[in-house]
């Protein structure tokens, strides 16, 4: 067929549906922009190659995708820019130019320009640890991505942040902000501006303490795990104390390594006092160096070395942990002391396994993902009363649902509902063996009742277990308890600052907005997700509804487009069938703005 022909026949066929789309001369052919949507031309939720499966053609072709990739980008890039500029000209509400600035970022992890506006936005919204929170991800990005250092401009930022910190910020003001200046790199941008808000470490809460990974000193590969066993340790004494404020474990493990100031990691994990240190094994002896700080004075109150011998190094790390609470925490009668002991597995491979674990199931890659199945079912096969592996073998069943991965549900929710009972009857007192049994009654089985008295189960052995407040949230969001929902993801993410699983915390946190009908922290928060995630399909539900409910349809059908690529036999009849609040009157409003966006009706 020649391309004549071939011009005439598509010609006939599109012009049938669309008249005047194409337009076909001798010369050239024409196609009216006007008339139709064209993916190149978009504003992309996500950061995305122009014809990205079609390198190798030639070299002639590549050298000319090349260019028009670098065309597209720019582009892009300058719509973005010019979209928060306008919202920042026009003094828009922080959420609208939190969520242009978020794009942008989704866009191109380093831009500072949009990480200074995205900074002053979440102070203007009395959320001065989450703007921390975004210093410190710039700073990771610049020095991963392109091996360099935040600009000067976004460091002043950051200090003023801690200054007013510091001062409490009464009265004080940032710059006022600036537009973010296009064709420049990041650190020629101007800065931002706008409120501030009292510490996070300083709220009604009680202290705030994090228990940063302790330095391994020590020269065996087989005690590579044993600082972060006692670190664990002193978390769970820790929290079991109900006036203490502790982050998770999970969260301070982004902080491994770091050399950083005391002040700046209380500033990121929004906690006034941080408890760090080093372990050195040497045959049969334990070296441990302790020191309590306050991270806003910057001194030490606390400073421990203890030196010991040991036959079972398990029984020693929870003796020392023991130990350092009962220093910290004089205050502490010897019944609370006992009660803050978690039981560990009677053999230290078991415990090996159960970290290693942990580790591959917070990864998104399904691959990874499903390696850690082996893991866990190894670590309790070494302790069959491991309640702590049981309960998160049981979440890995609801996880691997929730992604899309599982090829039976039923089957993977008989078996989260088997370890997760398994889990409560090992040990009465592992908050996170209630937890998981209530997540899995509210979005296996949509049973709210069982489920809400899960978590106060949960909440009332360890009133700091993240993941019972997380699930806890999500089961009120889906129940259309917007406020509540809300109250509890931000206890829940302050808990846990930087779990790895932040793009389902950040998920949950847009569903919760979304409930309570704030549409645009709903859609800010989802693209926080998808940055994090560019597969978790929950999302994106997210973005299509917020916007759809916010009357932003045209841009709600650029996540539909991603939605339905990722999961392309979605149906409203599907959703109806899975979504846990499809019985409560949010189940058919957010039915209808799904059809509304494009979602087919049936299977």
């Amino acid at each position: 067929m020649s391309l004549r022909h071939a011009l005439s026949e598509l010609n006939s066929v599109v012009n049938g549906c669309a008249p005047g789309l194409i337009q076909i001369d001798r010369d050239l052919v024409r196609l009216d922009v006007r008339a139709c949507w064209i993916d190149a031309f978009a504003v992309p939720d996500h950061s995305e190659r122009l014809l990205e499966d079609f390198d190798g053609i030639s070299p002639a072709f590549d050298h000319w995708l090349a260019s028009e990739r670098i065309r597209f980008e720019d582009r892009l890039r300058t719509a973005l820019e010019d979209e928060l500029n306008r919202l920042i000209e026009e003094n828009a509400a922080p959420e609208l130019r939190a969520a242009a600035a978020r794009r942008l970022i989704n866009f191109e992890p380093t831009h500072e320009g949009a990480v200074r506006s995205l900074i002053t936005a979440f102070v203007e919204m009395g959320d001065r640890a989450q703007a921390v929170r975004e210093y410190e991800r710039c700073r990771t990005a610049l020095h991963s991505m392109l091996d360099l250092t935040p600009s000067k401009e976004t460091v002043a930022l950051y200090e003023a942040l801690r200054l007013m910190s510091q001062t409490r910020g009464a009265g004080s003001k940032l710059s006022q902000p600036a537009t973010v200046e296009t064709g420049k790199p990041a650190e020629e941008r101007d800065i931002p501006g706008g409120q501030t808000e009292a510490r996070a470490g300083d709220t009604a809460r009680g202290p705030s303490i994090a228990v940063l990974p302790f330095q391994d000193l020590s020269a065996e590969a087989r005690h590579d795990y044993a600082a972060d066993g006692l670190v664990e340790d002193l978390i769970e004494a820790l929290s079991r104390i109900p006036t203490f404020f502790v982050i998770s474990r999970l969260s301070t493990l982004a902080f491994r390594n770091l050399d950083r100031l005391p002040q700046e990691m209380g500033e990121a994990l929004g906690v006034r006092y941080v408890l760090s240190g080093s372990m050195r094994i040497t045959g049969d002896r334990l070296r441990l160096t302790a020191e309590l700080t306050d991270t806003g004075r910057g001194t030490a109150l606390w400073v421990s070395k203890l030196d010991e011998q040991f036959f079972d190094l398990l029984e020693v790390q929870n003796r020392l942990a023991e130990a350092i609470v009962g220093r910290i925490a004089p205050y502490l009668r010897a019944a609370e002391l006992k009660r803050a002991r978690v039981k560990r597995p009677e053999r230290l491979e078991a415990y090996d396994l159960f970290l290693r674990a942990q580790e591959n199931m917070h990864n998104s890659s399904r691959l990874v993902f499903e390696s850690s199945e082996q893991m866990f079912d190894e670590a309790i096969a070494r302790d069959p009363n491991y309640a702590a592996a049981l309960a998160w073998r049981a979440y890995w069943h609801v996880l691997r649902v929730g992604q899309g991965w599982s090829p039976d549900p039923a089957h993977d929710a008989k078996h989260a509902d088997h370890f997760a009972q398994q889990a409560v009857d090992c040990d009465a007192l592992e908050p996170m063996a209630f937890a998981v049994q209530g997540h899995v009654a509210s979005y296996l089985h949509k049973d709210f009742d069982l489920a809400f008295q899960r978590f106060e189960t949960a909440l009332r052995i360890n009133p700091n277990a993240a993941p019972a407040w997380l699930w806890s949230a999500a089961s009120h969001a889906w129940m259309g308890n917007g406020s509540r929902a809300v109250e509890e993801i931000n206890r829940a993410m302050a808990l846990s600052p930087y779990d790895p699983l932040m793009y389902a915390y950040n998920s949950v946190a847009g569903m919760a907005y979304l409930a309570d009908g704030k549409f645009e922290r709903a859609v800010e928060y989802g693209l926080r997700s998808i940055g994090e995630n560019r597969t978790y399909t929950s999302s994106y539900k997210l973005l299509v509804l917020a916007c759809m409910l916010g009357r932003r349809e045209s841009e709600a059908q650029v996540y539909l487009r991603q939605l339905l690529k990722l999961e392309p036999g979605l149906t409203i009849e599907r959703y109806r069938r899975r979504f846990p609040g499809s019985a409560s009157p949010i189940g058919e409003i957010y039915c209808d703005a799904l059809a509304r966006s494009g979602v087919p009706l049936f299977d």
